[in-house]
């Protein structure tokens, strides 16, 4: 009797377990994800023209991510960046006001500049920016889970920058001063440039070198506000006066803050996946999908 019923058993289980083997069988395996969400749309200005596109947020992320890394980068150095640049537009998002319509103008490739930019390479390249992107889906990098800060430099000039003592707050714990060694030989890390005037001098720095205050008689400026002013490659420079202008050394490209991109490079050929290069620069940051961070950021 046993038998028997243990026989009827094995049947009743086959007739119930059969559509979902042939629904396998057919359709693969299904797999235990959150089902599609409405793509985000995002409104994007031209610099060009000023006029204001409608982009899918992953349109816009990863035309900013090819316009802001050069694609011949490790692929993990241009995942890091993928997770920077979807940082900021979530940050961006999270901090628009009610009944504000949010215009995003940071510059971004087309497809035609990048058409244009990659020539015998857009193929290539595009499949390596579509895989860090697609690879790095909604995955941002949090602290006290909202979107972190999270900026990025090309080389510094041997180390980032601390956040307290370059912008003067307490906000940015996690943007701390460390080592980058792969900067200090870096191609096209040290540049001069010839301005005007003379009598220029330097009086306040951080602790990594990068200028805070200039002086010029009686006038007072900015250390990065004078690298802007002058169009200087970075904010870690030193002055060479001549008889009627003055040559600017620089030292580094970008402001020094946050990610080198040099320096992540150097780390991901030595075998750092992302998640190690983001966790050096942003040491305190949680990665995370935008889903799970509190808030709406939409």
């Amino acid at each position: 009797m046993f038998r028997k019923w243990k026989k009827y058993g094995c049947i009743l289980f086959l007739l119930i377990a059969l559509p979902y083997v042939i629904t396998i069988f057919i359709n693969g395996p299904m797999r235990l994800t959150a089902p599609d969400q409405e793509e985000t749309e995002v409104h994007v200005q031209s610099k060009e023209d000023e006029k204001v596109w409608t982009l899918s947020l992953d349109a816009y992320g990863m035309g900013v991510l090819a316009k802001e890394i050069p694609m011949e980068m490790d692929i993990e150095t241009i995942k890091a960046q993928a997770v920077i640049v979807r940082t900021g537009l979530y940050k961006k998002m999270s901090e628009q006001k009610e009944g504000e319509k949010l215009v995003f103008t940071d510059s971004f490739y087309s497809m035609d500049d990048m058409k244009k930019e990659w020539k015998s390479h857009r193929e290539e390249y595009y499949e390596k920016l579509s895989k860090a992107w697609k690879e790095t889906k909604e995955r941002i990098l949090t602290y006290e889970d909202h979107p972190a800060y999270t900026p990025y430099c090309r080389i510094t000039n041997g180390k980032t920058r601390d956040a307290r003592e370059a912008l003067g707050t307490d906000q940015y714990p996690y943007l701390k001063s460390v080592e980058c060694g792969a900067d200090r030989d870096a191609k096209d890390a040290y540049q001069s440039k010839e301005i005007e005037g003379t009598g220029y001098e330097i009086t306040k720095q951080d602790s990594a070198g990068y200028v805070l205050e200039v002086k010029q008689g009686e006038e007072l400026m900015d250390g990065d506000t004078f690298r802007d002013r002058w169009g200087l490659a970075s904010s870690c420079y030193t002055f060479k006066e001549g008889e009627k202008k003055t040559t600017v050394i620089t030292q580094g490209i970008g402001h020094g803050l946050g990610m080198s991109q040099n320096m992540a490079q150097s780390m991901a050929e030595e075998g750092k996946d992302y998640k190690e290069i983001l966790d050096y620069f942003f040491e305190g940051t949680v990665l995370k999908e935008a889903a799970e961070i509190s808030g709406d950021t939409e």
